[in-house]
């Protein structure tokens, strides 16, 4: 907890309400498991007890890294203080359990939102389809890498990308060091095959030489990163309204 909140202490403020955290399960298949009802079971269990809202649930099926294989319950947006409230109880937890039988925990995660430091298109439409990219970020340089960030979001919002840019900070420790991530929406394939521009944007925002001096500063604060590119199962997720 500690290292979370040296990471993340620039952006919370005390007793802060009103900030976008989604709480990230991530599970995997037991062997043998019988994936169609283990399907048919998540879907009845979001249907019932997470279809909108702040327990809007949604599945996504990871395809890199090292979870690899894994499926990733999402909950959200919620606050801390409106999980005091969420779905639960007898029936929820007995749903709960029947989907469980299926499934190995892998972990729980809690990330919250820099809405600062992201950027999103004005009339932007989310995908089915995301790359998020966890990043290991050495103990004490978690400022670093949010002033790195920062410049990044600075440039997106200069040159009015058409794509998502954001930003997340885990909300706890974990020996895994998966400290902060960042989100790119996308519905097409084709969108990973795109020409990228970040170097030559950056050095126009911030200045010739400054894109080096920003991975220099990466080098120096970020351990390592890891992508998960995930595909969204809406037959296992609520509909968003």
């Amino acid at each position: 907890m500690l290292t979370a909140l040296l990471i993340g202490a620039c952006l919370m403020t005390i007793g802060q309400t009103d900030y976008k955290m989604w709480q990230l399960v991530y599970l995997k298949a037991l062997p043998g498991a019988d994936m169609e009802a283990a399907a048919k079971a998540m879907a009845d269990h979001n249907k019932n007890f997470h279809p909108d809202g702040k327990y809007h649930a949604s599945v996504w099926a990871n395809n890199t890294g090292s979870r690899v294989g894994t499926l990733c319950w999402v909950m959200g947006p919620a606050t801390f203080t409106d999980h005091d409230a969420r779905p639960s109880g007898k029936d929820h937890d007995k749903d709960w359990r029947n989907v469980m039988q299926y499934f190995k925990l892998v972990s729980n995660e809690y990330w919250k939102l820099d809405e600062k430091k992201s950027y999103e298109p004005e009339g932007f439409e989310f995908g089915d389809k995301v790359i998020w990219t966890v990043y290991d970020i050495a103990p004490g340089e978690g400022y670093r890498f949010a002033a790195l960030l920062e410049k990044i979001s600075e440039v997106y919002k200069e040159k009015k990308y058409d794509h998502n840019f954001a930003v997340y900070w885990n909300k706890f420790d974990n020996k895994d060091g998966r400290d902060a991530a960042i989100e790119v929406s996308f519905s097409k394939w084709a969108f990973i095959d795109e020409d990228n521009s970040m170097k030559k944007d950056y050095e126009e925002v911030h200045g010739e030489g400054s894109w080096w001096k920003a991975i220099e500063e990466y080098r120096d604060c970020v351990v390592s990163s890891e992508d998960e590119v995930s595909v969204l199962i809406p037959e296992m997720s609520s509909p968003v309204e």
